[in-house]
């Protein structure tokens, strides 16, 4: 072991890093070439590295890999070395490589004391009485000195799928663009209002776990996505073909999935035009726990009549026209549901999502469902829609008190064009503070189902009309309806008096803790305030009265309210008309403002 005498320690063995590093074999994998970090149709040597000893301090400088009997060297370091190319890459991504480019490696903190080491192999890995030492220099001078042992059984030589114990065969197909929203450009899986490009991947193998997914281009537009939390690298959402709408990733975006036999996912990407264009090729690396990588081409395969349907949250084709927005509002004081599958009370107030849908032509509702996509699994829903779900509670919000559930707790609701719902549900404990992506499903009669993710916020409202807002948005739940001409208590001037014509006369119910309302406006569709209880001209003057005490107004001498809400408070608003107030298709949207300058909106009932 001469071949090794220069690497004696630079410091004192006892501030050395420990643990442990084994030869595992030249596999079936090419995710390095001989002098860069790019497949090059050679298989890969892999060797695994271990430190027993945390390392969450430290970040790598350098990494080389000595043979003898023949001679080699490799490292992750190439400039300035003869040495071929070495990659690194975390036990648990290993289709991630860590040092693509120079220096990296100082930057990475080492998150996982478990490593995988490729190499290109030189042909010489099947000799029985070759030698491999591993040295590890770290940024703060420390070295990690380990001959590699070579594990039990491993075969030298490079494995084909037939000498595999267990064969893996896949195929992967590039699907365009669905109208499905899983995932963005962030790192973080959520939505970002934009249809993601969908790839199918089919893969069948026995006892393995896939421990990483990479989608890169082979030609055309460059794009990379990934399912590795700590690559700069787009995600990946992934979904059980038979379950599109539920991620299985982690919040994070890494996930885990042992295979038994065979398994169909979808994949989820936030196309960058590559997908779109259809000018590019990609393929599909698939990352095991065991250091194996497998890849396949996507073929194209446009998605059929059926797929387009199952997959889309807007069905922008001939027949039912769906469009809905699902939000979480808070809290009501209606105890409808609780942890039980059944339509019944378990003495909480309920957790409200409200639903605006437009449906044409006429159509029947028969089941909504809420669920989670990521974290903790959650589920709610009416009768019939999902197994092991809690009950869902319907009513029109314009009625929020008379549900709309059968006593087995399903739903039969005919609708035909727009129609607002709330949706009360039991609440696990942490709807208010989680970060947890939740997705709403509507299921129509003719058996199509659209499913969009449910808007949440500090705020509530309950519509698809443009928010307007002074400030951040409260915690609370508002509902406003306009009930007619009831009164006259003001005119159209931006000064309190009668004018000698009846006002428009809505109801706002506001629910906030401890909170001083300051001023309510009242905008119109354009999203310009026309009324305010505190107004700047041309705006109107918006009076406000708090029931029961509902023909006196508390903003008669102007200025700012000023009015303490805690709880939940019923609030008359009069307005003199202004044409709007008559016009049964315009749609006006009221936004109360607080002390601490929050405010909540949502659009007004007619």
């Amino acid at each position: 072991m001469g071949v090794f005498c220069h690497w004696s320690s630079v410091i004192s063995a006892e501030n050395e890093p420990t643990g442990a590093c084994s030869f595992l074999g030249v596999k079936k994998t090419d995710r390095v070439g001989k002098t860069k970090p790019e497949p090059d149709g050679v298989p890969d040597a892999v060797f695994s590295l271990t430190f027993s000893t945390p390392l969450a301090d430290k970040r790598i400088e350098e990494i080389e890999i000595m043979a003898s009997n023949p001679s080699k060297s490799w490292t992750s370091h190439l400039e300035g070395h003869n040495s071929d190319y070495l990659g690194i890459a975390l036990a648990k991504n290993p289709s991630d490589i860590l040092n693509r480019k120079e220096g990296e490696l100082k930057s990475c903190p080492l998150t996982d004391q478990n490593l995988l080491l490729f190499v290109t192999d030189d042909g010489q890995f099947s000799k029985q009485d070759r030698k491999y030492q591993v040295r590890v220099m770290f940024t703060d001078g420390t070295v990690f000195n380990k001959q590699a042992q070579v594990e039990s059984g491993v075969s030298p030589t490079a494995e084909t799928s037939g000498q595999a114990v267990y064969p893996v065969r896949m195929s992967a197909y590039s699907k365009g663009i669905s109208n499905y929203d899983a995932v963005g450009f962030g790192k973080k899986i959520e939505g970002d209002n934009k249809p993601d490009g969908l790839f199918e991947l089919k893969l069948e193998t026995k006892d393995r776990e896939i421990s990483a997914i990479e989608i890169r281009n082979i030609d055309g537009e460059k794009a990379v996505w990934d399912t590795v939390p700590i690559s700069h690298n787009p995600p990946i959402g992934v979904a059980l073909k038979n379950e599109p709408t539920r991620l299985i990733n982690e919040p994070d975006g890494s996930f885990k999935l042992r295979i038994k036999d065979k398994v169909d996912l979808n994949l989820y990407v936030a196309d960058n035009g590559a997908i779109e264009g259809g000018k590019t090729d990609f393929r599909v690396n698939v990352a095991f726990s065991d250091g194996q990588i497998y890849w396949t081409k996507a073929e194209k395969s446009p998605l059929t009549d059926k797929e387009s349907s199952e997959e889309t949250a807007t069905n922008e084709g001939g027949g039912t026209k769906v469009n809905f927005l699902g939000e979480w509002l808070g809290f009501f004081p209606t105890d409808a549901v609780g942890p039980y599958p059944e339509i019944k009370p378990d003495g909480k107030p309920d957790s409200v999502f409200g639903l605006d849908i437009d449906v044409n032509p006429k159509n029947t509702i028969t089941g909504i469902e809420i669920n989670s996509v990521t974290g903790v699994v959650r589920k709610w829903g009416t009768f019939g829609t999902a197994d092991g779900a809690w009950g869902l509670a319907v009513a029109y919000q314009r009625a929020p008190t008379a549900l709309l559930n059968k006593p087995d707790g399903s739903i039969s609701i005919p609708i035909e064009g727009r129609t607002q719902f709330y949706l009360y549900a039991y609440d696990p404990g942490d709807l208010a503070r989680t970060n947890q992506n939740l997705r709403i499903i509507i299921r129509l009669a003719d058996g199509s189902y659209y499913q969009q993710m449910v808007k949440k916020g500090l705020a509530t409202t309950s519509t698809v009309a443009p928010e307007v807002e002074t400030g951040p948005k409260a915690k609370g739940l508002i509902t406003c309806e306009f009930r007619g001409f009831l009164a006259d208590l003001v005119n159209t001037s931006t000064r309190p008096g009668k004018d000698g014509y009846l006002d428009g006369t809505f109801i706002m119910k506001l629910q906030v803790e401890d909170k001083k309302l300051q001023r309510v406006d009242l905008l119109g569709p354009d999203g310009v305030v026309r009324w305010s209880s505190e107004p700047k001209a041309p705006e109107m003057f918006l009076g406000v009265a708090l029931y029961p005490k509902i023909y006196q107004l508390i903003n008669a001498k102007g200025g700012p309210l000023n009015t303490l809400v805690t709880g939940r408070r019923t609030i008359y608003l009069y307005a003199a008309d202004n044409g709007l107030l008559s016009d049964p298709k315009s749609k006006l949207t009221v936004n109360a403002v607080f002390g601490d300058k929050t405010s909540l909106s949502t659009e007004v009932v007619k």
